[in-house]
This record gives structure tokens, C-alpha cells and sequence, in this order.
């Protein structure tokens, strides 16, 4: 299990997080990385809502309006959509796709004690009138700090193990230094059995070569030259 949860210093409380890293000290299968947002003028606020959970042969999606959160999950009126599938339907593909994206942004973290001792501190000054009360320069400059520290904490490193669907089928077809795009069409057909229903293969090769870049996999050069 995974769990990429959002900071904003008003929803998330420190308690939430300390409660999961309690049980991950005990399980190696579960992990918790955080995404900050002390500081919005320069950093989004990390909004997404997607649950993903698969047995290896079928997938379960859920998007939709619902927090992690007993209300997002039980008791509020919520909006989302369930996608069931197979494992290998290429719309699963592209979900797990966004779900590296996200993952592997150089923005999450894993918070230690200290961190979250100082966020929940925080969170508590700010409390409601985060927005009025975060330019104050007391504030500001605990933000700051806050924003300094997430430096030095562990980041999440791409890892082409995480990979799925098209990123894995594609990167396994990548060969060692550089390449150009055109190498990696010669695999168009055994793409195409993999997924029939995809009638522009080569675009969708692309596409895939440049999520696999910003995942930090491959790097572009020029022209359509590539390196792993």
C-alpha cells in the first residue's frame, strides 16, 4: 500500500501521518510520502483525489471529490467515478501512468518526527486564517524553515520497477544509451497486440517517451534522440 498525501496546514493534521508511519515501521508493504505546500506562490497545492487498488488480474479506480477522511469516505455527500476493469485494459495503463506522475514529482517527501512536530505547531498558529494570518512575518519565516528542511528528507527516486502498461512495455523495448524515437516504432506491432483498440500506436510512443523523461528515465536530446 501507498499513500501520497497532501500537507496544506488546515485538512491534514500531523496525528493522520504519525498514525500511518506507526504501522509502516511494522509492515515493509506499506509506504507515506508527503507533498508540501508551505509555500503556494511558488508550489501547487498537491488536490488530487484518486484511489487504486488491483489483485493482479482486475483494477479498481475511484476519482472523484472524496478526501481520505471518514466524511470523504462515509458520511459526506461525494461525487466520483468507478472505473472496473481488467488489469490490461489500456485506460488502467494511463490511470497508473498519472499515479508515477504524481508519485515520482521531486516535490514528495518522507516527513521524520521533527518535521511533523514543527508542521502540526504550525498548522495549529495558523489554524482557520491560514490564508490572512500566513504573511505574517513570524509566518513566513516558519515556512520557511519548514520549506528548508524538506530538502535534506528522503525523496521518492524513479524506479522503473513501479513502472506499468505502456511505461513498462515501452521502457523494456528501450535499448542502452542513446536511441531515437524511430528505433522504438519497430516495436509497433507487438504494441499494437498488446493493446488492439490503440489505433495510433506511434503517438502514444511519444507520449510515453516523454512521460518516461519527466520520470527521469530517459533524457531527450535533440531531434528526436533519446538516451536511457
Amino acid at each position: 500500500m501507498e499513500f501520497l498525501v497532501g500537507l496544506d496546514f488546515s485538512t491534514t493534521d500531523a496525528k493522520a501521518i504519525e498514525a500511518l508511519q506507526e504501522i509502516e515501521s511494522g509492515n515493509p508493504m506499506l509506504r507515506c510520502y508527503c507533498f508540501s505546500d508551505a509555500l503556494k506562490n511558488d508550489t501547487p497545492v498537491f488536490h488530487p483525489k484518486l484511489y487504486l487498488l488491483n489483485d493482479g488480474a482486475h483494477a479498481t479506480v475511484v476519482i472523484g471529490s472524496s478526501n481520505l477522511t471518514a466524511g470523504g469516505l462515509r458520511g459526506n455527500i461525494e461525487v466520483n467515478a468507478i472505473i472496473k476493469s481488467d488489469i490490461d485494459n489500456e485506460i488502467i495503463s494511463d490511470i497508473y501512468g498519472l499515479y508515477n506522475r504524481l508519485k515520482f514529482r521531486s516535490e514528495l517527501f518522507k516527513p521524520d518526527a521533527d518535521y511533523l512536530e514543527n508542521y502540526e505547531r504550525i498548522r495549529k498558529t495558523l489554524n482557520k486564517s491560514y490564508k490572512k494570518h500566513r504573511q505574517e512575518p513570524q509566518n513566513i519565516e516558519m515556512l520557511a524553515e519548514l520549506k528548508q528542511r524538506e530538502k535534506v528528507l528522503p525523496k521518492i527516486k524513479p524506479d522503473a520497477s513501479a513502472l506499468f502498461g505502456w511505461q513498462k512495455l515501452v521502457y523494456e523495448k528501450l535499448p542502452s544509451g542513446v536511441f531515437r524515437t524511430g528505433d522504438i516504432y519497430l516495436f509497433e506491432e507487438e504494441f499494437r497486440e498488446r493493446y488492439p483498440e490503440n489505433v495510433n500506436i506511434q503517438a502514444k510512443v511519444r507520449q510515453i517517451l516523454q512521460q518516461l523523461r519527466d520520470l527521469g528515465l530517459v533524457k531527450y536530446h535533440k531531434r528526436e534522440t533519446w538516451e536511457k
